[in-house]
């Protein structure tokens, strides 16, 4: 219905018929039978129009106020069409009793109903509107469309959120803390191996010192000859 709305806003800026010049075709405002059913593509099958109830003989008005384009028979049915402006409606099966090029008004009887319509389970009229090829609904012009828009509340003041202390940046090792501290692990490195050298030397010479020693109640010869030849 927004798209209805907006065509029939164009067609009132551009010289057309405004709303209030619109009216039903029957009167008084009929039932009705069968609504707008546009196809989804132009060769599609679907309802170009809307279905009125009515009765055989009951006359026919035009919609709104134009000149007759069509008012004859057509695949065996009487047609009649009124061209608006940048509008056209078409009123179908009517016999009509007008001609081509007659300057219509609103309410202008331009013929009556006839039988033929098989697609409604009784009498109806078959009321179209275009807009070029542009099928649209034809109600649109005699029914005011009303659209209530929702009551937004004001939102009530609160107060101001408090800032959010945002984390201290990472101190970030500089290129000289970085070399001092590799340097202090290298020299902790070197100590801590030549301290494991010096224990493994020294506890290697104690082995090897206790090894040396003679059992109680053996002779070294070799450390008596020693001891006799000195002074």
């Amino acid at each position: 219905m927004t798209v209805f709305s907006l065509l029939l806003t164009c067609m009132i800026a551009i010289g057309s018929p405004g709303l209030d010049a619109w009216r039903w075709p029957l009167g008084p405002p009929p039932p009705v039978v069968r609504g707008f059913s546009p196809p989804a593509v132009p060769w599609g099958a679907g309802h170009r129009g809307v279905d009125l109830a009515a009765r055989p003989g009951q006359a026919v008005y035009a919609a709104g106020p134009g000149r007759v384009a069509y008012a004859d028979d057509l695949a065996g049915r009487g047609v009649v069409t009124i061209d608006h402006g940048v509008l056209r409606t078409s009123y179908l099966p009517v016999r009509p009793n007008v001609h081509v090029g007659r300057r219509v008004t609103s309410g202008t009887r331009i013929g009556v109903l006839e039988r033929g319509l098989l697609h409604c389970p009784m009498t109806c009229l078959h009321w179209g509107l275009r807009r070029g090829a542009l099928y649209l609904n034809p109600l649109s012009l005699v029914q005011r469309q009303v659209r209530l828009l929702p009551l937004w509340q004001r939102p009530t003041p609160t107060a101001a959120p408090r800032p959010v202390d945002s984390p201290s940046p990472q101190p970030r090792l500089a290129l000289r803390d970085a070399a001092t501290a590799t340097g202090g692990a290298l020299s902790g490195m070197v100590l801590a191996f030549a301290l494991a050298f010096a224990w493994r030397r020294t506890r290697l010479r104690f082995r090897l010192h206790r090894r040396r020693r003679q059992p109680p109640g053996v002779i070294n010869l070799s450390q008596e000859r020693h001891l006799r030849r000195a002074p």
